[in-house]
């Protein structure tokens, strides 16, 4: 379903348009010290899958659903910016949703902030679920 590339320094995501794959949201966020290569994909049936080293998959209820678009709604920030990207060991963050992808580097814009944080929290349940 999607596929990781890093490139100068900026990870992206190639996936199919989350508008006519099922597709909610995909998430990825690469980088720093260590090299971390996290993924997260919200299908519209409320099927998650993470990836973390190895993969993982739940479902989310309806409500969960719900909130998640509705922080992603709040999303303005829909352009990509490579500012902030040669600091070293920068993390950069993706977002597809809708028709639109993006990917920013090291500080996020405070619009991502809610549906990064809900994301993340995604990545965290899904490692101590396995």
């Amino acid at each position: 379903m999607f596929t990781y590339i890093a490139a100068a320094g900026v990870a992206a995501l190639s996936l199919a348009s989350p508008a006519s794959s099922g597709m909610l949201v995909s998430y990825a966020r690469s980088g720093g010290f260590a090299g971390v290569q996290e993924t997260v994909v919200v299908h519209r049936d409320g099927t998650v899958t993470t990836g973390r080293g190895r993969t993982a998959e739940f479902t989310l209820d309806h409500a969960q659903i719900r909130d998640i678009r509705r922080t992603l709604d709040g999303v303005t920030t829909r352009t990509s910016s490579r500012r902030w990207c040669d600091i070293p060991d920068h993390f950069a963050y993706t977002l597809a949703y809708r028709d639109w992808r993006a990917t920013r580097c090291h500080r996020l814009p405070e619009d991502w902030r809610p549906v990064v944080t809900r994301l993340d929290a995604l990545l965290r349940s899904s490692a101590r679920s396995r």
